[in-house]
């Protein structure tokens, strides 16, 4: 089949849908998508909530407790443990099956009545000590950290999966003792550091690869005592390291400054792809054949993937780990065949379910352990299963519903709640007109204690009293940073910043994120140019002078690319030859 342009049904833009796409859509049984890659992205984030949080009771053991859903949802919401225990019978809530009905109108009937999981976490069950957690298992003593697992001692962090001892981070994987890290990988001691990768003891760089003892430095390679990019004896280093007061907020500030105007003096490879043949995306490792996959490892024949850890003759999964021929799927981790399901673990063959885990033939189910052949939690035989799933199937593809997501009606969660609103920002009006929910914000009457001004300005000036204090942010609420206006230091924090020599912050945890946000790239594709003008005149804006020859002479590099670099963002754009002549 040949490639077709079709319209968005969403945005109205134009996108485009390859031969092995269809091949795809033919292999686990779907039509040809009728939205974009963005709007199919975007209408599953609506279904999460990473980072609202309020208290409430647990509607099974009264316990307080903290969830995603406000004291007011109208829906049962249980803890953690009530969730995951055998207090209460999933197949009370089974229903039966009216094919005079659209099924999504009868499911969201059974999505409603089935108790929530108040938080989608694994705390007391393979988790210890992280309540204050999204979408984690298997950790160990993490506080708001999202998307993740097999982790301890972390916080304030976003998929930071098999480290220890990391806070404020930003999808950095295998990393310990660090602070401040985005889009890094395997690094030890380093400090607000990004596209890092195997560095031990850097601080505010930039690119850099196999290096150890650098500070403020850009596109290095295994390199040992620099500074601002220039090389240093130890004991000259380690004198000019004591001078500069990495420990001092005042500094740290300046540094940080002068950290963004160097990494746009540099030319940033085109897509931060190592190891992933013939694939497609940005920081992307160890995979294959994989195209438009973004902020994920070990995928092989995957397309549109964003954020994750291992997948296979997948597409349109995000926040994910291990799915096998899985398609339009929130979290389906390690289960195979799965079609537009939310939170479904380990499952065989789910299909429009929510929440369901180590089941088998299961379709419109919500919140089922261990089950199989079941259908709105009603359990059949076998054959009754196939015959009842193929007649809804036919009457789906009727409506049009079938191989879509789940209608954003359904989602119990507003668009600002959602990290929708972080990869595709939308103002309210814009939200309400695609028919998505806002959530306006709510007065603060928190009694602050110190101003952000009044905070010392070093670690070592801080006392255990700190913890007592309700601190100022610095924003003030006066920022579109979902900014908390104050804030506490938890006990673990205090130790963090004590044993790294870090300031305690003016900013809230949300104010923090969403600076951080700012190093990374959406998960979006655009076609660009090589920057690269000559070996001599290097670029346009006369910022970067070229340090050997290139392949095209004393004329522009002519190649092409796929970037995630959007055309209005600042920076200097090389292709792979041109990069690599001055990088690596």
């Amino acid at each position: 089949m040949n490639r077709e342009t079709r319209i968005c049904k969403g945005c109205e833009d134009r996108f485009e849908i390859e031969p092995d796409d269809f091949s795809f859509y033919e292999k686990v049984g779907v039509p040809p998508p009728t939205l974009c890659p963005t709007c199919r992205l975007q209408k599953r984030l609506i279904f999460r909530n990473e980072r609202d949080f309020y208290k409430r009771s647990c509607d099974l053991c009264n316990k307080e407790i903290v969830s995603v859903y406000p004291r007011a949802f109208k829906a049962p919401v249980y803890c953690v443990k009530c969730w995951w225990s055998d207090k209460w019978d999933i197949t009370e809530y089974g229903q039966e099956y009216d094919l005079s009905r659209p099924f999504f109108e009868q499911f969201k009937e059974l999505f409603y009545k089935v108790p929530m999981l108040s938080m989608q976490n694994d705390d007391g069950i393979g988790s210890v000590n992280c309540q204050y957690t999204y979408d984690l298992a298997f950790c160990k003593n993490c506080y708001l950290v999202m998307c993740d697992w097999e982790t301890e001692n972390s916080m304030y962090s976003f998929h930071i999966c098999q480290s220890k001892d990391i806070s404020d981070s930003y999808y950095s994987n295998h990393c310990n003792l660090s602070y401040e890290l985005v889009n890094s990988y395997d690094c030890y001691g380093c400090y607000f550091c990004t596209f890092c990768v195997g560095c031990n003891n850097c601080y505010l760089s930039y690119d850099l690869r196999g290096c150890s003892d650098c500070i403020l430095c850009v596109g290095l390679r295994s390199k040992k005592y620099c500074i601002l990019n220039e090389q240093y004896s130890k004991e000259e280093y380690e004198k000019k390291k004591k001078e500069m007061e990495l420990g001092n907020r005042d500094k740290l500030y300046e540094y940080r400054r002068q950290l963004d105007e160097l990494i746009l003096k540099h030319p940033h490879r085109f897509a931060h792809i190592f190891k992933s043949p013939m694939s497609t995306g940005d920081v992307l490792y160890n995979s294959k054949a994989s195209r438009q996959c973004f902020y994920f490892q070990e995928l092989e024949d995957c397309k549109h993937m964003v954020v994750g850890d291992g997948g296979k003759n997948t597409q349109d999964c995000n926040n994910t780990g291990h799915p096998t021929l899985c398609y339009q799927g929130i979290t389906p981790d390690n289960s195979y065949h799965s079609i537009g399901t939310i939170y479904c673990w380990k499952c065989n063959r789910a299909e429009y379910s929510n929440n369901c885990h180590s089941s088998n033939n299961i379709f419109g189910c919500s919140g089922i352990k261990h089950g199989e052949y079941m259908i709105l939690n009603k359990k059949y035989s076998k054959e009754e299963y196939l015959d009842l799933r193929e007649k809804i199937v036919d009457r789906m593809k009727e409506g049009g519903d079938w191989g879509e997501f789940f209608p954003v009606s359904m989602s119990p969660h507003a668009y600002n709640e959602s990290p929708a609103h972080d990869w595709i920002p939308l103002s309210r009006e814009e939200a309400i007109k695609r028919g998505f929910k806002w959530k306006d914000s709510e007065d603060r009457d928190y009694k602050i204690t110190i101003q952000p001004a009044d905070v010392p300005k070093t670690i070592s000036e801080v006392d255990d009293s700190i913890l007592n204090e309700v601190i100022g942010c610095l924003h003030k609420g006066e920022c579109d940073e979902k900014c908390t206006t104050a804030f506490k230091i938890v006990s673990q924090e205090l130790d963090f910043y004590r044993r790294m020599n870090i300031p305690i912050p003016q900013f809230c945890h949300n104010c923090r994120y969403y600076q951080r946000l700012r190093y990374r790239n959406l998960p979006k594709l655009y076609h660009r140019k090589c920057m690269c003008l000559s070996s001599v005149a290097s670029t346009r804006e006369s910022v970067y002078q070229n340090t050997t020859f290139h392949f095209h002479g004393d004329k522009p590099c002519s190649n092409e690319f796929e970037t995630s670099y959007s055309p209005d963002r600042k920076g200097i754009i090389y292709c792979e030859e041109c990069y690599n002549a001055e990088v690596v």
